[in-house]
């Protein structure tokens, strides 16, 4: 009996270090240029996987199911999608003009996916944004989505049926996601309007869905919107995507991402933003505590906080057009009307003419100032720009990448423009301002009369 006993024991043993192994892959590095660190990270999370630093080294990488992944430098100016999935082995490679790719035919396939999609879309604009023909726009992207599949079946039998899903999914979301941002942003159709009857076509809820999980989300507020005039709560929605989900690991990925999406892309959620503020979001974060991606939410939530009305400006550092170093320190006591935009944006462009307006009407009142701040990427372009402009008034400032540093966090710029006003007390007094109107001028010349 007793070695019956041991023999279970060692099968079960045997059982799970293989389960155990297969669950393992490696990735390696070749590289023809001086090497930057390579990061590995989750495609939507950005959750760290893994890094690596030198030619030929090896990481041994553990990962419970398939998943996208990014590959990708410290300041995402290359990336590259890939698969990561068990027992398939990753070799990455770095161009001599710093591209990076790997060595399989799903990661070409992903990454084909990811970047046909815009093409596309930029092609057949002039129909796509004009008809009114909204049937026929489902069928030139229905046709799009078969040509894709079909090459993706054309080399299926180089993949596992795992990878094969995640490939079919890509090609479903990528499409979907931009027919639901057409037919509720761009058109502005309403929810019982046939065009978004391609929702019956979405396949139920499975674990595919981590690697672009929004289109669930839009899903559900068709439905939901469906059933009801409006919605009624972020609360309300959030269990309905319980409901609908029928699956508490993915539910609470849907959730989630949900509220971080409402932190950082409320243009997007222009039925649900009205109801979305501080207070709402500290009952979310507490009612989703005990989720298990509650890390998804967490920087988001920080930088909703520290930038909403009544908090304390960030001091954030920039460098002016001499070359100079400023602090945002240097202004205490004044009135900040601050400009965030780029040389590429063109509403800021459009608008800065507005804003220029309001650094000429307070520039003999020593208690307001009115800050241009660049986030552009090229320090030159900006400064070719000033210089051209020969703007006279307020104050020129540069942040390189400004949306990704400690700035864009603390304000939670994840678009431009941006239009910001700060009161005497160093305090926040509207960190979202839609555009220089005469009732941001107004709100200018409130915070000069409060103490």
């Amino acid at each position: 009996m007793k070695s019956k006993y041991i023999l279970v024991l060692s099968v079960l043993y045997l059982l799970y270090s293989c389960k155990e192994e297969n669950n393992s892959f490696e990735i390696s590095l070749n590289s023809k240029i001086k090497l930057d660190t390579i990061y590995v990270s989750e495609l939507i999370t950005k959750k760290p996987i893994t890094q690596i630093y030198k030619e030929n080294e090896i990481r041994t990488v553990q990962i419970n199911s398939p998943t996208v992944a990014n590959l990708h430098d410290k300041r995402y100016n290359n990336q590259y999608l890939t698969i990561l999935a068990r027992n398939k082995d990753l070799n990455i490679s770095i161009l001599s003009d710093s591209t990076i790719i790997t060595n399989n035919k799903s990661d070409s396939l992903v990454n084909y996916l990811w970047k046909s999609t815009v093409p596309f879309i930029s092609k057949n604009s002039s129909f796509i944004f004009k008809t009114k023909n909204t049937d026929s726009i489902l069928i030139l992207f229905e046709k799009f989505r078969t040509k894709r599949e079909n090459k993706i079946k054309k080399f299926k039998e180089k993949f596992s049926s795992e990878i094969a899903d995640i490939l079919y999914f890509q090609n479903d979301a990528r499409i979907y996601s931009f027919l639901f941002f057409l037919g509720r942003i761009s058109k502005g159709l309403n929810p019982n309007d046939s065009y978004f009857d391609f929702i019956k076509n979405i396949p139920e809820v499975n674990e595919t869905l981590k690697s672009l999980p929004d289109i669930y989300l839009y899903k559900y507020e068709i439905e939901y919107l469906r059933k009801n005039k409006s919605i009624e709560s972020i609360t309300d929605f959030l269990r309905f995507i319980e409901k609908k989900t029928n699956n508490k690991d993915l539910a609470d990925y849907l959730k989630a991402n949900y509220i971080k999406a409402l932190i950082e892309s409320p243009s997007y959620w222009q039925k649900h933003e009205k109801l979305f503020n501080t207070e709402v979001l500290s009952k979310a974060l507490s009612s989703e505590k005990n989720n298990t991606y509650h890390y998804i939410i967490e920087q988001p939530s920080s930088s909703f906080y520290a930038s909403q009305n009544g908090e304390m400006a960030y001091l954030f550092d920039a460098q002016d057009k001499f070359g100079g170093n400023f602090n945002l320190q240097s202004l205490k006591g004044k009135v900040l009307f601050i400009d965030v935009w780029a040389t590429w944006c063109g509403p800021c462009i459009n608008h800065r003419p507005r804003v220029k307006e309001f650094a000429e009407k307070f520039k003999n009142n020593n208690d307001v100032e009115v800050l241009f701040v660049s986030v552009d990427s090229s320090k030159d372009k900006w400064l070719s720009f000033i210089e051209k402009e020969n703007n006279e008034f307020g104050k020129n400032l540069f942040i390189r990448k400004g949306m990704h540093t400690e700035f864009g966090k603390n304000y939670n710029i994840k678009s431009i423009p941006r239009y910001i006003l700060i009161g005497k007390d160093g305090k926040i007094i509207n960190s979202n301002i839609n555009e220089p109107s005469i009732a941001a001028e107004k709100e200018i010349e409130k915070a000069l009369k409060d103490k």
